[in-house]
């Protein structure tokens, strides 16, 4: 399928106080220990480097922000943080021979994972681009590489504003293009059998989709709770809420990996850093009919009412009908 390594840009940039949107890009790979991809990042980028733990190390890039590079697995990373705040060296013994066994394991199958610092969107492209050239270059290995890998790309992308009736358009605009993006960008069954990048429930869609629904920011996260109270959505809402109401996050998700930020935590694409040709800038540009649909109030009408109308037929979750409509509307705009 052809790819565009051209990183477009939405029709708004600026934020409504004039500032620029920014862009966060996490992306998981193999087959580069943790701390020569560390190295790479600042060979690339330039920088200094300080190691964390053996397990996280961060790169903090002039005129950019502190890049992170860490192995994508919460109790060693934990400790691993342990041992480098002991007093005594290496730590005791029985701690040390468990993380490097957990190491060992890591290497088989969990993600190292490099975070870039948020970046204006009109210039995240050239160091992405680089740093993923690099990787390539030095063996990194994405999704497709084994049966096992269910490696991906996230996203945080800065909204425009952060009214409720412009985070609800996102939201809507995500579930009618969230089949035909499955679709496009070709994502692999091992994340999709996963729990990480589930599809919002069908009653919360019909919900949001419904033309009377015009909630405020407090029926809005209320609402979203009720049947998203996790993390692991294709379009985790989790931290641009936690920007505007923490306390109802935090009395409904016990789960200290959510941090608020105001950026829609976009978690569905593929990892595609073996692969020739590949470009961050190819999902990045199918999030991009996102925010196209988004801004237009007329064509985000009609698609949430056909999308409500085509729901209702048996046939809907198993033949294609609702995504070749979707490309029809591409094909147009």
């Amino acid at each position: 399928m052809p790819r565009s390594n051209s990183w477009n840009m939405p029709e708004s940039t600026l934020r409504q106080d004039g500032k620029p949107r920014q862009v966060g890009v996490e992306i998981e790979l193999q087959g580069i220990p943790v701390d020569r991809l560390a190295q790479l990042v600042q060979r690339v980028l330039g920088g200094n480097i300080q190691a964390v733990s053996r397990s996280e190390y961060q790169v903090d890039v002039t005129g950019q922000g502190t890049w992170r590079v860490e192995v994508d697995y919460e109790l060693l990373k934990e400790m691993a943080r342990e041992e480098a705040a002991a007093d005594t060296g290496d730590g005791p013994l029985a701690r040390t021979v468990a993380i490097e066994a957990l190491d060992a394991v890591s290497a088989l199958v969990v993600p190292c994972e490099i975070v870039s610092p948020p970046l204006p969107m009109a210039t995240v492209g050239e160091p992405m681009d680089a740093v993923v050239n690099a990787a390539r270059d030095a063996g990194g290995n994405g999704t497709r590489a084994a049966l096992v890998y269910a490696f991906g790309v996230h996203l945080n992308i800065e909204p425009p504003d952060l009214q409720a009736a412009t985070i609800l358009n996102y939201l809507r605009a995500f579930v009618c293009l969230f089949d035909w993006i499955v679709w496009k960008g070709q994502i692999d069954l091992a994340r999709r059998v996963t729990p990480y990048i589930r599809p919002f429930p069908r009653a919360y869609q019909a919900r949001i989709l419904d033309p009377d629904y015009q909630p405020d920011h407090a029926e809005l996260i209320a609402d979203y709770l009720e049947f998203n109270a996790t993390r692991n959505r294709a379009l985790d809402m989790l931290p641009l809420f936690s920007t505007i109401d923490e306390a109802a996050i935090r009395d409904t998700v016990s789960d200290g990996r959510v941090n608020a930020r105001p950026a829609f935590h976009y978690r569905l694409a593929n990892s595609c850093v073996d692969e020739p040709g590949w470009s961050i800038a190819d999902p990045w540009n199918r999030w991009l009919k996102i925010e196209q649909l988004a801004a237009d109030d007329k064509a985000l009408a009609t698609m949430c009412s056909d999308m409500l109308a085509d729901s209702e037929r048996m046939l809907h979750p198993l033949d294609n009908r609702w995504r070749e409509t979707i490309q029809r509307w591409v094909d147009l705009s």
